[in-house]
């Protein structure tokens, strides 16, 4: 089976015990038979929330693969394990691909070139300008007109109490 951590580690640490802990998850990983196939560091990061009094974290991510029959004995040491905010692991599909962080950070869709969703656009575009964005804008005269005949027919739909 493969595996995704995500690790939140405490940013008040200094760069030694950073390593340190990382370090240490690396060999809880190894102990209960996981090999570790490919890790992204991110670094430090804003969080939308306060996590144990800290307004920033330093995020790692790991892929491995192993048995998983080790997974409940590794989560009881990972919860032990001191400089640890978070942490979020998951199943992924074998041919699952890690993306790197500056990847998404490079491309305009932030998801390695995928095109986005009209609606994800739209979004997008809505956070960008602020929160401010005009719908009609984007609505022909031609639409407009077939909404009015549409919802005229709506209104004047006898089985229909309006």
């Amino acid at each position: 089976m493969k595996y995704e951590i995500m690790l939140i580690l405490n940013p008040k640490q200094t760069n030694k015990e950073l390593n340190a802990v990382l370090s240490e998850v690396k060999d809880g990983l190894a102990e209960h038979g996981y090999k570790i196939v490919d890790e992204d560091i991110w670094g430090n990061r804003e969080l939308a929330y306060k996590i144990k009094g800290c307004a920033s974290g330093y995020y790692v991510i790991l892929n491995f693969t192993g048995d998983p029959a080790g997974m409940n004995g590794f989560k009881k040491d990972l919860a032990l394990m001191n400089g640890i905010l978070r942490t979020l692991i998951q199943k992924v599909a074998d041919d699952y691909v890690l993306l790197r962080y500056e990847d998404l950070q490079t491309t305009k869709a932030g998801d390695a070139g995928a095109k986005l969703s009209k609606h994800a656009e739209e979004l997008s575009k809505k956070v960008a300008g602020g929160g401010k964005l005009d719908d009609n804008k984007d609505t022909s005269e031609e639409d407009k007109e077939k909404l009015d005949e549409q919802l005229k027919a709506i209104i004047d739909d006898k089985d229909i109490d309006v």
